[in-house]
């Protein structure tokens, strides 16, 4: 996996205070009801043993085994004040308007 970190993602990113065994989960469910889909989530969490962490930018990126299933090998992620994160490949934008949140037991 290839996670890519626009100047713009990193900076604002770098805002938020990560405490120590804490990362950027990428976060990619795959949601089966009446549709079939993939969502997608930006999310302080804690890492644990089942998680491949990639560091990028002095950031830690969290994916799990299973998350990385719906993502393609190369992955971008952008910010704009606008829009928020975006989550993207070469192949296709996964989601826009991204917001970075706190697990709530990661505090």
């Amino acid at each position: 996996m290839e996670i890519v970190v626009k100047a713009s993602a990193a900076l604002e990113l770098k805002k938020y205070h990560l405490l120590d065994g804490e990362g950027v989960r990428i976060q990619a469910v795959y949601v089966g009801s009446c549709a079939l889909y993939v969502d997608y989530s930006l999310i302080i969490d804690r890492i644990s043993e089942q998680d491949d962490v990639f560091e990028v930018e002095g950031i830690p990126f969290i994916l799990s085994k299973e998350s990385q299933k719906h993502l393609y090998h190369r992955i971008s992620l952008d910010f704009s004040p606008v829009l928020g994160y975006k989550l993207s490949s070469d192949e296709e934008t996964y989601r826009y308007n991204l917001k970075l949140e706190r697990v709530s037991s990661s505090i």
